[in-house]
């Protein structure tokens, strides 16, 4: 444990909003990626008579 270097405060702090940014924004992709691909199955699904309701 003699040779491990310990990251400072203000290293730890920048690592974990990067962390949370990135995740967040990642996050909204997938939200949107999502979004738009059951859009397009209920839209090919109503158009071509496959879906009920």
């Amino acid at each position: 444990m003699k040779r491990v270097t310990w990251p400072s405060q203000r290293e730890v702090s920048a690592t974990t909003i990067v962390v949370i940014v990135t995740s967040v924004v990642f996050g909204l992709y997938l939200f949107g990626v999502d979004l738009l691909i059951s859009r397009g199955v209920q839209w090919v699904l109503q158009r071509f008579g496959a879906g009920g309701a």
